[in-house]
């Protein structure tokens, strides 16, 4: 999903710009696609 807001990502806390694709990580807040992905293999 794209970003409408600006906001950060909770995960590594830089900015997430409107336009660019997020998605919600294991408790349901959003974050960088890349973010997520890096964090899948984490117990």
């Amino acid at each position: 999903m794209k970003a409408k807001f600006a906001t950060s990502c909770v995960s590594c806390d830089d900015k997430i710009q409107p336009g660019k694709e997020i998605t919600k990580n294991q408790d349901e807040e959003w974050v960088h696609n890349h973010c997520a992905e890096d964090s899948e293999g984490l117990p």
